[in-house]
């Protein structure tokens, strides 16, 4: 993945989840032609190899694009995904004959579940805690290889994921419900994506820090010219806008109606954005459905300040032709 291509916007939330699906989703493909063409497993490894090969690719997937994105060292993203998606591999067919073999004969015992590991049991009463195994398993390498972090929602991501494929893969497949699709291949093919989809919106989310705040001009006087408000060092940092002739980081022309000093954009050290209204002059922050007035009041002991996001904009000067600053979010290597 490249950050240059994930926009900042709400669909940033969504891109990790189709790559894990569309892996996923490839992952299923592979097995199914081996399993046509030369299988060299039996019939009971089936189960294992299935779940097994899909959740590996997702979580080999998950933390190749967090390497990715954060422009690690080359060796780090051949190895961290290699290594999460084998961890993930042997928790998956672990879990599977743990299920199969030890935990579920021993639930079922009352109700005459003869083999578990027999593949030919579809019911989703004994199916799903194969797939929620498989779902833990795959949490299992990218929570090590991320050292711990998010352990709790990496853990709740894989199990929802699990259950949310087992129950996708049934309804498409073995149920006979009027939604029912009643075909093996596309049960199959759908619970892997729907697997990979859950984990890869639930577990681990493009970061903030990958991305930085600009001011870009707008209106037609130096249109398009911009500024970066941070930079890659990520420290507290306030930009001005004016015509003052020196040390401005912006510059817009007084014939504008742009005081010498009209407006600052700040951001801290957890990178949250606000601008500071500086002058008595009209100063208008504009975004969806809402509107904040930022001319200074000398009765206050500090300047208006208001928090930004990305799309917002900045009305300096007279209401009827102000000079419009927008304040947008760019990656971080942006130049």
């Amino acid at each position: 993945m490249n950050i240059f291509l994930v926009p900042y916007t709400w669909h940033r939330h969504l891109a990790l989840a189709w790559v894990c699906a569309g892996a996923a989703l490839l992952a299923w493909w592979l097995v199914l032609g081996v399993a046509v063409v030369a299988p060299f497993w039996t019939v009971e490894w089936d189960g294992p190899v299935y779940l097994g090969a899909v959740g590996a690719a997702v979580a080999g997937t998950s933390v190749l694009a967090e390497q990715s994105l954060s422009r690690k060292a080359l060796w780090r993203r051949v190895l961290f995904p290699v290594l999460a998606a084998l961890l993930s591999l042997g928790s998956i067919v672990g879990s599977f004959w743990m299920w199969t073999r030890v935990i579920g004969p021993h639930l079922f015992s009352l109700d005459g579940a003869s083999d578990l590991a027999d593949s030919t049991l579809v019911s989703l009463r004994y199916r799903l805690p194969a797939w929620m195994g498989a779902g833990a398993g795959m949490a299992f390498g990218p929570t090590l290889v991320r050292k711990g972090r998010g352990i709790l929602s990496h853990g709740a991501a894989g199990v929802g994921s699990g259950i949310t494929g087992g129950c996708v893969w049934y309804l498409f497949g073995y149920t006979k419900s009027a939604l029912g699709y009643s075909d093996l291949y596309v049960a199959s093919a759908f619970g892997a994506m729907a697997m990979g989809l859950s984990f890869g919106l639930l577990a681990w989310g493009i970061p903030d820090a990958l991305y930085a705040g600009w001011l870009r001009i707008v209106t037609d006087n130096r249109h398009a010219r911009r500024i970066p408000i941070d930079g890659l060092d990520g420290r507290a940092r306030e930009r001005f806008v004016g015509h003052f002739p020196v040390g401005l980081d912006l510059f817009l022309p007084a014939e504008d109606g742009v005081l010498e000093l009209h407006v600052s954009v700040m951001v801290n050290a957890k990178q949250q954005y606000r601008a500071r209204g500086l002058t008595l002059a009209p100063t208008t922050v504009r975004r969806f459905l809402e509107k904040v007035d930022l001319r200074y009041d000398a009765r206050r002991p500090a300047p208006l300040e208001t928090e930004l996001s990305s799309g917002d904009r900045i009305l300096c000067g007279p209401p009827d032709d102000p000079s419009v600053v927008e304040f947008l979010m760019l990656p971080k290597e942006e130049r």
